[in-house]
């Protein structure tokens, strides 16, 4: 950023306005990557971030290229290389924007830790360990798993291209994120995707089926699926109730959580977060019962111990990621037209049920998050107090300016 154009000030406390609807940081619809002019700021307090003034004490609300910006230089900041701290910075912020918030901005505070335990490695990129048709073998060495998942899934759409199919395996990656991401790249070369992930032993949150204490990880399956002239059909969900990361954002929010999502260490059903973290911990429930857990096994089966990462187990601390997905073309398989006429034709019989009472609409999955990226890239990024604030001490911590708010 250049600092003459007065979008930051370091460690500001600060009001500011806009004209119109202009949200700062965002030209053309909300690019990512382009920077709006200045706007006009009323009043700036430079003060430091251990300023206890400064602290922020209402929901922040940012453009997703000024997050990204922040993120972006924090990590920079954190030795990580310029080229993968802006990959990291941009999809977490994409997270956000699509309204996952329990994978954005928040793993900052994690991914900082990490890199200084040395549980991700900065510099590390995808080697391949085999290949031959239809499969590739892949280790990660610990990169970021935004970077090498990326990195994972350009060679799994160039093998499916070439081949019409991958069977792509991929072991010690870093946290891999939204892993929807991949699968979006995937719809947007015209393939079919269907994944699974585990956290290579560590990350046990979920109790099984039955019962009370952890055994499982959150084991997320994600699929895409690329439709004409509309978003790509994107199931990106875990295989409990809740993400671990959702419960940590409602915690920095002080909110109750719904019931029957998880049960806290003496077994008994909770709403509370605290309880989820206290000692001994609570623990998630399967979604859907002994159907989530059946899921949640099969992850383990095919992103653990068929990927070499490992399945659930005590002992282990390291969290990364294992994964493992299937990339189809259709067109080796169905033939395009066809395949885009049954689409086409499925989301429109499915979409013509007629509502439940409450309901306003039937969507597709994907499409919710495709509106919520267009609500926030006009609106700006809401995030917790809690999390804005820990974000903003370790930016002072490494001589970050802070940029402006909404």
């Amino acid at each position: 950023m250049n600092s003459a154009d007065n979008s930051e000030r370091p460690f500001p406390c600060l009001v500011t306005i806009f004209s119109g609807n202009q949200v700062p940081g965002f030209v053309d619809g909300g690019s990512l990557l382009k920077r709006s002019p200045p706007i006009a700021m009323i009043t700036s307090l430079n003060h430091t971030l251990q300023d206890s003034a400064t602290k922020v004490t209402r929901m922040p609300l940012i453009s997703a290229s000024r997050l990204t910006d922040f993120a972006a230089t924090i990590f920079e900041r954190s030795e990580i290389p310029p080229e993968e701290a802006r990959q990291v910075a941009e999809s977490l912020v994409l997270a956000n924007l699509k309204g996952h918030d329990s994978h954005g901005v928040i793993r900052i505070i994690e991914y900082v830790d990490w890199v200084q335990r040395g549980w991700v490695v900065p510099t590390a990129h995808i080697e391949v360990e085999r290949e031959q048709p239809c499969i590739l073998i892949l280790n990660g060495h610990f990169g970021f798993g935004q970077v090498v998942g990326r990195e994972a899934m350009t060679l799994a759409i160039a093998k499916a291209k070439q081949d019409g199919a991958c069977i792509l395996s991929l072991r010690c990656s870093g946290h891999l994120g939204r892993v929807g991401e991949f699968m979006e790249m995937a719809a947007a070369a015209g393939l079919v995707s269907f994944g699974m992930t585990n956290t290579h032993g560590a990350g046990v949150l979920v109790a099984p089926h039955g019962g009370c204490e952890r055994r499982l990880s959150a084991n997320p399956i994600v699929g895409g699926a690329p439709r004409v002239d509309e978003p790509a059909l994107v199931m990106d969900m875990s295989t409990c109730k809740i993400a671990e990361g959702k419960i940590k954002v409602a915690r920095n929010k002080q909110e109750s959580l719904a019931p029957g999502l998880f049960v806290n260490g003496r077994g008994e059903p909770s709403t509370d977060p605290e309880e989820y973290y206290a000692n001994p911990p609570g623990a998630i429930l399967p979604m859907a019962g002994h159907k989530g857990f059946a899921l949640s096994l099969f992850c383990e089966v095919f992103a653990g111990a068929l990927s070499g990462a490992g399945c659930s187990k005590s002992g282990v601390d390291r969290v990364a990621n294992g994964f493992m997905a299937f990339v189809l073309d259709p067109a080796t398989f169905c033939g395009t037209d066809f395949y885009a006429s049954e689409i086409g034709a499925l989301g429109q019989f499915v979409k013509s049920s007629q509502l439940m009472t409450g309901f306003d609409e039937i969507q597709l999955p994907g499409e919710p998050e495709a509106r919520e990226q267009q609500r926030r890239e006009a609106a700006g990024i809401e995030i917790d107090e809690i999390t804005w604030n820990k974000i903003c001490d370790i930016a002072a911590k490494r001589a970050v300016p802070v940029p402006l708010l909404n």
